[in-house]
């Protein structure tokens, strides 16, 4: 599995190293280096502005109740239809759990429900969880005191930090990144 793709600009090659090292650990704490095609980082440490951008892999999707349980029995009482359900992966059994009546559960991992149970019903979007990710990762890579942020999410996401507020040139550099991102030729990533 590929690695996330690195790229940082900065005037300064010990700041370049420093940046990088950064950039890969939390790529590494955070478990986002196989989900990210490549990172763009452009440090100006004079003004300073920095501006990063992120390129994810299109593999966020919607988690279906057969991802993570199958029926293991139905049965029709007083015209409803009871379904036990085995759980593989309790993750998302707490968002099921708001979309279902429960009836009983005998343990962690079988639920009895009079719910209709369809098992490609949209359980969890995975993609809240992956932008949630992905501001935590800016938030360990911009230096401190980089309060002022603009962000812009679509198909890569890019946000610069300033410690004043951006001038329209810096803005425009971060949307040309951001186009760059979604432009890029990502055929072999797949």
């Amino acid at each position: 599995m590929a690695m996330a793709e690195i790229i940082v600009q900065c005037d300064d090659k010990a700041g370049k190293e420093i940046y990088t090292k950064v950039i890969q650990t939390a790529l590494e704490d955070l478990l986002l280096g196989k989900s990210i095609i490549r990172v763009e980082f452009i440090a100006k440490e004079k003004e300073p502005y920095f501006i990063l951008g992120v390129l994810p892999k299109p593999t966020r999707k919607m988690i279906k109740i057969r991802d993570f349980a199958e029926i293991v029995e139905q049965k029709k009482q007083d015209g409803k239809t009871i379904y036990k359900l085995k759980i593989t992966d309790e993750t998302y059994v707490p968002y099921l759990l708001k979309k279902i009546h429960v009836i009983e559960q005998p343990s962690r991992f079988e639920i009895i429900t009079d719910s209709e149970i369809d098992l490609d019903m949209d359980i969890y979007d995975t993609q809240k969880d992956f932008i949630d990710k992905v501001m935590d990762f800016m938030n360990r890579v911009f230096p401190e005191g980089m309060r002022i942020r603009n962000t812009y999410i679509d198909k890569a996401i890019v946000s610069i930090a300033s410690e004043r507020p951006f001038k329209p040139e810096e803005i425009e550099e971060a949307l040309k990144l951001k186009e760059k991102l979604e432009t890029m030729n990502t055929a072999g990533y797949y």
